[in-house]
């Protein structure tokens, strides 16, 4: 690891950052380029001044207050032999790490807070893995990500009228904070608002910090390229998060079931944690755990196992049931600390 390191933040770059840009290749083919003909600028840029971020902020997170520097991280390609850039590199194969130090008058973090990255087609701010860690004194937000560009650590507390007293209110709080779902409007959240399956799949892909695949084929015959999850579902499917889906339609507006759900939310598991050890809870005290489809019982063994899902009480898992808006937001929260993605 190489570390660039400025006052208001820093970035952990692998020695083999050449193998984790997707298309270099082409790229130095195109410019009769090897590998051995460029280098690479590495710059952190200080934004925490820029009146178009603090717009973009303030749109979406009016109440948010910004903890520490807002941090560009940028990467270009360089033609040693001309000095010239020959491309930028925004994406990465592989979850690069950026650390954004607090400020050190900060004795604890607040229990509601988030990282997020500007995504610059969208024109907004979206949630990105991070964690704090506190060293000699000073707390850092260390941030996991797949792609540069504009990171922010906001205090961010959140809360809705309708989830008062409610069994999920504090995770359905935290997963608002963190930017991983969105109230309905009004002040309220909906809580027992069944998901459908377009709904669900945005979520899960946002919040493993991918991002979209933007440029994509369509991947199933009735999602079109005009539909707000168009990129998501195509991304899920490239992920291999889709993998209860048979033949060529998605339905996007079919409800989840949550036995989908814990299909989906393995996958995720698996594919940030290849070794996740499998041990074989036993399922026997749901009195209707005959009726799961047999493709997703190791799923639900592997999620409960994990403590991301639960039954619907002590003896039942309903497994053909809907998913709610309050049981996404909490396994959002209970798979991304269980995969050690956020604290």
């Amino acid at each position: 690891i190489i570390e660039i390191k400025a006052p208001y933040g820093s970035f952990r770059v692998p020695v083999e950052l050449a193998s984790l840009i997707p298309g270099l290749t082409d790229l130095l083919a195109a410019n009769h380029l090897s590998a051995e003909d460029i280098s690479f600028r590495i710059t952190l840029t200080d934004k925490t001044g820029d009146k178009d971020i603090r717009d973009a902020l303030a749109s979406r997170w009016p109440d948010g207050n910004v903890m520490g520097a807002v941090v560009d991280f940028h990467l270009e390609i360089v033609s040693t032999r001309t000095g010239e850039i020959v491309g930028t590199a925004d994406r990465f194969s592989k979850a690069l790490a950026r650390v954004i130090p607090m400020p050190k008058d900060i004795a604890g973090m607040p229990e509601h807070w988030g990282a997020f990255r500007y995504n610059e087609t969208a024109e907004r701010f979206e949630f990105v893995p991070a964690q704090a860690v506190e060293i000699d004194g000073v707390w850092y937000v260390m941030i996991r990500s797949y792609s540069n560009s504009v990171y922010v650590t906001l205090h961010n507390a959140a809360s809705f009228r309708d989830v008062r007293q409610h069994w999920a209110q504090s995770h359905i709080e935290l997963a608002a904070a963190k930017g991983l779902v969105e109230g309905v409007g009004g002040g309220r959240y909906h809580p027992a608002k069944a998901v459908t399956r377009a709904e669900f799949t945005a979520m899960l892909v946002r919040a493993l910090g991918r991002g979209a695949a933007a440029g994509s084929a369509a991947p199933y015959r009735d999602v079109k390229q005009d539909a707000w999850y168009f990129d998501d579902v195509a991304a899920a499917r490239e992920l291999g998060l889709l993998n209860f889906v048979n033949g060529d339609r998605f339905h996007p507006n079919r409800l989840l079931t949550r036995e989908e759900m814990a299909g989906m939310l393995a996958a995720a598991v698996r594919l940030e944690q290849p070794p996740v050890t499998e041990k074989k809870v036993d399922l026997n005290k749901y009195k209707d755990i005959g009726s799961v489809d047999a493709a997703y019982l190791e799923d639900i063994r592997l999620m409960v196992q994990l403590h991301i899902m639960e039954g619907r009480s002590a003896d039942t898992f309903n497994p053909k049931e809907t998913t709610t808006r309050a049981e996404a937001a909490v396994v959002f929260i209970r798979a991304l600390r269980a995969m050690g993605m956020i604290d």
